[in-house]
């Protein structure tokens, strides 16, 4: 952690790139990249706002077989040249610092540090049309997760809903849910939060370099396969 990130923690003072961040997250219409009209990338072929549909289908599969999937190389291509999930990841990076957290997996008491302000509990129910939602009740948060899921899935969901929380606190307009055959940009955003958070470059380098194995890598972080196929694609490790 550079030493203007941790004054910045001590002061409440809020980092420029993270004030960036949140000034796209505000000003777009959250179904599409507020940088859409000046990106650099070419939208055609790397964009991963053309592909969002694609990667939140492939992150909620719980089995598939990685050789007979299309794994959208779009959005994985993309991801190391979008500006604004290079800052999603270092906000997930940044909580994990924060966290102390220095080997997999990474534990979800993490999500106390979301909102210090606010009490945040979680809740298993049986949901039949997200696999995750927040709710601000009594001035305190409750996660649902599907109790459902397999508990990395659910992992991976907790994490989603606390991108949701930090946008909540920090932008406006706030996510909206939809049907669950739409979503926006901003779904996709909080999925690469998730992923970073559960997944932090770092470790899942090192890590990757040890066991080259994507069942032990699963095992290692608590992550679905799904997540981390993407993670590793995304770090071109495979």
């Amino acid at each position: 952690m550079s030493g203007v990130e941790a004054e910045d923690m001590s002061t409440g003072k809020i980092p420029r790139w993270e004030s960036e961040l949140w000034s796209y997250v505000g000003s777009g219409d959250g179904r599409h990249c507020p940088l859409i009209v000046q990106c650099e990338i070419e939208r055609s072929y790397l964009c991963p706002d053309d592909a969002w549909k694609h990667f939140h289908r492939l992150v909620k599969k719980s089995q598939f077989e990685i050789d007979r999937v299309d794994l959208g190389g779009v959005q994985f291509e993309g991801v190391e040249s979008c500006r604004v999930l290079r800052l999603v990841e270092r906000l997930a990076q940044k909580y994990v610092e924060m966290g102390g957290i220095d080997s997999p997996p990474v534990p979800t008491v993490l999500i106390g540090l979301f909102d210090r302000r606010c009490a945040v509990e979680v809740r298993l129910v049986p949901l039949t049309t997200y696999h995750g939602a927040i709710w601000l009740l009594n001035g305190n948060w409750v996660i649902q997760l599907n109790k459902n899921d397999t508990l990395s899935s659910q992992r991976h969901s907790l994490f989603h809903e606390a991108f949701h929380i930090l946008a909540h606190r920090k932008c406006s307009p706030v996510f909206r849910k939809r049907g669950s055959g739409e979503g926006s940009f901003n779904e996709l955003l909080a999925e690469h939060f998730a992923i970073c958070t559960l997944m932090p470059r770092g470790l899942v380098t090192e890590k990757w370099a040890e066991v080259k194995d994507l069942g032990r890598m699963m095992e290692i972080f608590d992550a679905p396969k799904a997540a981390m196929v993407a993670r590793l694609r995304g770090l071109r490790l495979i």
